[in-house]
């Protein structure tokens, strides 16, 4: 799983943090944390805890709650604390000035201030699970694809927790999972759902081929100190980040790609330069589906929860797709009459979340099978009681998190 944070001055919680305090706390970081989870930062500064991958779910669970802990007490030591939630109300900063960020940032500025905002005020719970395999049963690769994607909107509701009220325009209404309506709004060809196709690689494939290269990336001319920019004018250094292919990011030149310019059209000779097998990887970490494809499936349509409530969606994901009653009850839920949701299916839902009655519905059976679930793959009492807890607050009254919460303005509304 990979849960991310806002990270606020405890004295002020409506300050953001300098990027003094903020790398001071980094610092803390750059070793493994003590049950294998990782801690990057994402442009904003948000606090992103990677755990481990684990053999079973319990462990997973157990694992990053303890380095959790520690990564909340080291934020407390430094004044400052870390907060849930899938938008952040302050108005957009750059706090990681990597390259690929700035690329990321150029190419974003075509929807206006909407790509500041997705890139530094956005935060959620990514499930990762394994992709499955040749299978027709319940562990193969095209049931798990199809689960992930068809309930993919019925999760985005149940855990929506981003609400929004957009500006005083009050005929545009609200948004309950504004996070995930802000980046729907973007590029719809790298961050919309994929069409369906009953063979997730071949979608995944035509998917990539088709969606528009951000930026050319080459290797830096001269060197800098690994995994740090040279400080801005008169000011701190920005906060190291780890590279996708696994090193320190080297301050490589990224130039902006030609418009329109998708990654099809760049192997087949358009475009600067040749494309290089990296060129392919960071292409394919720019794409933002709500189900992305790295080797295994990564949901990203989950808005970030409040206190301990993180471990609700990566249990309700593990009971769908990792016990085998559960998956074969879900996968009857989607091929019994129902059909592949649409984009405006996912829009819908971002904006509406369980205020549609059958939205509300299909979450409640989902989530009383996850419970039946998740007896049998041996959770702690204690994860059981905050499921429970959770769907009787929350989904079994038909209520998702922001809808117990003031639609409010926000800075990225």
């Amino acid at each position: 799983m990979e849960l991310e944070w806002f990270v606020a001055p405890s004295s002020d919680p409506t300050r953001r943090p300098t990027r003094e305090e903020l790398a001071l706390l980094a610092h803390r970081f750059e070793k493994p944390l003590p049950r294998g989870g990782l801690i990057s930062w994402e442009p904003g500064g948000q606090l992103e805890l990677s755990s481990a991958p684990h053999e079973s779910l319990r462990s997973c669970l157990e694992a990053a709650a303890a380095d959790l802990a520690v990564v909340r007490e080291q934020a407390r030591l430094h004044g400052l604390r870390l907060v849930a939630g899938g938008l952040d109300p302050r108005p957009p900063e750059f706090a990681v000035a990597l390259p690929r960020y700035q690329a990321l940032r150029r190419y974003y500025a075509r929807w206006g201030s909407s790509g500041d905002a997705l890139l530094c005020n956005t935060a959620s719970v990514q499930v990762n699970v394994d992709a499955g395999d040749a299978s027709d049963g319940w562990r193969g690769r095209s049931r798990r694809w199809l689960v992930a994607n068809s309930l993919g909107p019925v999760l985005m509701a149940m855990f929506a927790n981003s609400p929004v009220r957009h500006g005083e325009d009050h005929r545009r209404g609200t948004a309950l999972s504004g996070r995930q309506l802000l980046r729907f709004q973007t590029d719809r060809f790298r961050s919309g759902p994929l069409p369906y196709d009953g063979d997730p690689r071949r979608a995944w494939t035509r998917y990539a081929l088709d969606a528009n290269v951000v930026a050319i990336r080459r290797p830096a001319r001269e060197d800098t100190r690994p995994g740090v920019l040279p400080p801005a004018a008169g000011g701190p250094r920005y906060l190291p980040e780890p590279d996708v292919d696994g090193g320190r990011d080297s301050a490589p030149v990224w130039t902006t790609a030609p418009e329109g310019l998708s990654l099809r059209q760049w192997l087949r000779g358009a475009g600067p330069g040749g494309v290089r097998p990296e060129d392919v990887l960071h292409h394919l970490k720019t794409l933002v589906p709500p189900v992305r494809a790295c080797g295994h499936l990564e949901l990203r349509m989950i808005d970030a929860q409040h206190g301990d409530d993180w471990m609700v969606p990566v249990a309700v994901v593990a009971a769908l797709m990792d016990d085998r009653t559960t998956s074969d009850a879900a996968a009857g839920l989607v091929s019994g009459g129902l059909p592949p949701p649409t984009r405006q299916d996912w829009i819908d839902a971002a904006r509406r979340g369980m205020a549609d009655p059958g939205t509300a519905d299909l979450a409640q059976r989902v989530m009383r099978l996850a419970l039946t679930g998740l007896h049998r793959l041996d959770v702690s009492p204690s994860v059981l009681e905050t499921v429970e807890r959770f769907a009787d607050r929350h989904t079994l009254r038909g209520l998702a998190p922001a809808q117990r919460r003031w639609l409010h303005r926000t800075a990225v509304a």
